[in-house]
């Protein structure tokens, strides 16, 4: 193994890395704003923003790491995808503008227009950018119909098949699930019940999704299967994952609602790993023809770029290993209305 593929592949993981972080953190406070307009009365509503007040902002950073890699380490790559997925891109963009707006503004005034104007714009800002992560992530599952100019042929609309479409939806009810567990623990009384309420449903939907999107890929996508065929040890993933969202529940009855969210994160986890080990070494696979995908390697920047961004990597993770243990650590416990809450 030569130093520029040992380069290649560490960028890669922290490019899969970071698409983790993301999901599994800012995955909770998509799930919260998913929830938003379900709860009744500004204290309610209130309640679940102050949740997700003090670490939504970082949790989203996460993205603009990923990001970053995939500009820095992966040229070739960014600049391929970056056009033709301009429309989701754009639409997460918007989302994430819309979402901070509507956090920041919705305490700024008393009116009940001016708070019902935000609610909205937090619940479809978050309802958004969980639709474009899944749309995101289906597209890269099924592969792309990208040419040998890496254009994409068909335009938006070939981003918008059922499978995409499925793997989105999958996406909200897991990030619903994600936040309603959240919540859980950091509510108490009778939101507390409302929200356990919310959580059985949302685990409900997900588990049927994602028996069915297991299904779908299973006969659509042989492509994803052929890990399982060569290295059979991989086969335990998809078994962690179901066994994850069956101790959410187990958790939850018995009311241990910290690792009901740990089992969540975990689910994350799994399906997350499963979706790398059945794209690898792919970061966008061409339908067309083999030849026409962007991996980590065809995609990569110089060995010299790649080493300076190792090194980049190696010097701020473990800032990030501290900062965010004790961003949470800080404000754990339940959520206490005061004049300085949003």
């Amino acid at each position: 193994m030569d130093t520029l593929y040992i380069a290649q592949l560490t960028m890669y993981a922290v490019f899969i890395f970071s698409i983790i972080a993301y999901t599994t953190l800012d995955g909770f406070d998509l799930g919260v704003g998913c929830l938003h307009l379900f709860a009744k009365g500004n204290e309610e509503r209130r309640l679940m923003i102050n949740a997700i007040g003090p670490v939504w902002d970082g949790n989203s950073t996460w993205i603009v790491i990923g990001g970053g890699v995939l500009f820095a380490a992966f040229p070739k790559a960014f600049s391929t995808l970056a056009p033709n997925l301009y429309t989701p891109f754009m639409l997460m963009l918007f989302g994430f503008m819309l979402r901070a707006a509507s956090i920041e503004f919705r305490s700024k005034g008393h009116q009940k227009w001016w708070t019902s104007l935000w609610d909205r714009g937090f619940f479809f800002a978050s309802l958004v950018l969980a639709l474009m992560v899944g749309v995101l992530l289906g597209n890269l599952i099924q592969g792309l119909p990208l040419n040998a100019q890496g254009v994409l042929e068909g335009g938006l609309p070939a981003l918008l098949t059922p499978y995409p479409l499925l793997i989105a939806l999958l996406g909200i009810a897991c990030f619903t699930m994600h936040g309603a567990l959240y919540l859980l623990m950091k509510t108490e009384g009778a939101f507390h019940n409302k929200v356990r309420r919310w959580a059985h449903i949302a685990i409900g939907a997900f588990l049927t999704l994602w028996i069915i999107t297991t299904i779908a890929t299973f006969i659509q996508h042989p492509h994803m299967i052929g890990p399982f065929f060569d290295y059979p040890i991989v086969a335990v993933f998809p078994f962690l994952s179901f066994s994850a969202i069956i101790l959410i529940l187990v958790m939850i009855r018995k009311r241990n609602y910290g690792y009901a969210f740990l089992c969540s994160c975990l689910s994350i986890f799994f399906l997350l790993a499963l979706f790398a080990i059945g794209t690898f070494p792919n970061i966008a696979y061409s339908t067309l023809s083999p030849a026409n995908s962007l991996t980590f390697m065809n995609s990569a920047a110089s060995e010299l770029a790649l080493w300076i961004m190792v090194g980049v990597t190696l010097t701020g993770a473990p800032l990030s290993f501290f900062y965010f243990p004790y961003v949470y650590r800080v404000f754990k416990g339940k959520i206490v209305l005061d004049s300085h809450s949003y």
